[in-house]
């Protein structure tokens, strides 16, 4: 139960985001120079920002979109990632070899320099922010799924199965996705945690979401020139530390569960 404590913020955090139509008593993008810099009340539980909008209600709101594009990055680099490294894997010969020299490629730029060549490319916005990560972010997965298959396509079970008459894609899917994915779970909720920084860091830049959308990253960059008023940096840079460090603890956790099992 101890080590499952770190898991309970950020799950009711994620909870209170995935509610934000019903929990945020105010409209996040709601003007009212008139409340502005106002502190916490019953009616701004955690004041208001320089426009005089609410922190509470742009915090949940901001939280949907910082973990929303960072689990569909995510999510989507891990399908592809694993599907090509699966087939890369299984068929070897120039798929494999063209497969591996494409992820040296684009492991070989920089991520800061595919996000600006994307941006110019095609205009700032969170499109381009995710789609530049995408084009790095699957070979991880690509290369541990590949290494994994190569190693379960030398089992006997799979050659039985292959004996039995199985084809290859039932094989990939009922023995070789079943046996790496207890592997890749740790590598997933680290990179989500990866994910959500570089979102954050990227609307922070002012190249990711614009304004007047709420997200946390955003946020954070918004409070930089009211320094003397850190409940704006505060809240939004409390929320993304708290992320980031739980699901690097679930991952650590996770590594640690398999290794256990391992030995």
């Amino acid at each position: 139960m101890k080590g499952r404590i770190y898991l309970f913020l950020p799950v009711l955090l994620l909870l209170a985001c995935l509610l934000a139509p019903w929990l945020a008593p105010c409209d996040p993008n709601q003007a009212d120079p008139t409340m502005k810099f106002a502190e916490m009340s019953p009616e701004h539980w955690l004041g208001t920002d320089y426009l005089g909008r609410d922190i509470f209600s742009r915090l949940l709101w901001g939280g949907r979109r910082t973990m929303g594009y960072g689990a569909l990055v995510t999510a989507v680099s891990a399908l592809v990632g694993t599907g090509l490294g699966m087939l890369s894997g299984l068929a070897g010969g120039f798929f494999d070899g063209a497969v591996m020299k494409g992820s040296d490629v684009l492991r070989s730029f920089p991520g800061v320099v595919l996000v600006l060549i994307v941006v110019s490319i095609q205009g700032v916005g969170i499109r381009s922010i995710c789609l530049a990560m995408l084009l790095t972010r699957w070979i991880w997965y690509a290369r541990m799924a590949r290494n994994m298959t190569r190693v379960e396509m030398g089992r006997t079970s799979i050659q039985a199965s292959r004996l039995a008459g199985s084809n290859w894609f039932k094989i990939l899917r009922r023995h070789i996705f079943i046996s790496i994915l207890p592997e890749m779970l740790p590598v997933l909720s680290l990179d989500f945690g990866g994910a959500l920084l570089a979102i954050s860091s990227y609307s922070f830049l002012g190249l990711g979401i614009l304004p007047p959308e709420a997200e946390w990253g955003m946020m954070i960059n918004d409070g930089r020139n009211y320094m003397e008023h850190p409940g704006m940096m505060l809240w939004p840079g409390l929320c993304v530390v708290l992320i980031v460090i739980s699901v690097n603890l679930l991952g650590d956790k996770l590594r640690d569960r398999l290794e256990a099992r391992r030995s």
